[in-house]
């Protein structure tokens, strides 16, 4: 006698169909959360390269006897560095991180994050040979959902996030 055997081996139209219909679930939650994480960690870094470059600029004061200045214009999200003997006298001062002189834009390298505000009178810090910075104040960057501030103590320089 010979067995007749009817077995298949793939998939029917239903599981396949079941198995996109979950896959389209899952990307509907995890998509929006995937974009969050996304925001945040640009807010993260542009957070850490402002701090890393508050902290230059006044390590920079130190090392090289001089003064040093960090201007902002907020409504174009940008700064820049700047050294010498007085703000009348200065030179664009290189980011290291980048290797230019130039405004150093946000938006550009960090997409979605803005300076929201900055608290220093003339929208520029600056540090003496001391460290000592010309007042105390925050910049404050966001993302449209969440904001970080950095505050530079007044008698000390120390940069904090």
């Amino acid at each position: 006698m010979i067995a007749i055997c009817n077995s298949s081996r793939g998939f029917t139209l239903i599981e396949t169909i079941i198995v996109v219909v979950i896959i389209g679930i899952v990307a509907i939650v995890a998509i929006p959360r995937f974009n969050e994480t996304i925001q945040s960690k640009r807010l993260y870094d542009a957070t850490e390269k402002l701090y890393d470059d508050l902290n230059y600029c006044r390590d920079y004061a130190i090392a090289q006897h001089t003064n040093t200045w960090i201007e902002f214009e907020s409504s174009q999200e940008k700064y820049r560095l700047f050294y010498g003997d007085s703000w009348a006298a200065r030179n664009a001062l290189i980011d290291p991180a980048r290797s230019s002189d130039d405004w150093f834009v946000i938006n550009d390298t960090f997409l979605g994050v803005e300076i929201q505000s900055t608290s220093f009178s003339g929208n520029r810090i600056s540090f003496n040979w001391w460290g000592t910075p010309s007042e105390g104040g925050t910049v404050v960057l966001t993302n449209g959902i969440t904001s970080k501030t950095i505050t530079v103590q007044p008698e000390t320089g120390y940069v904090e996030k």
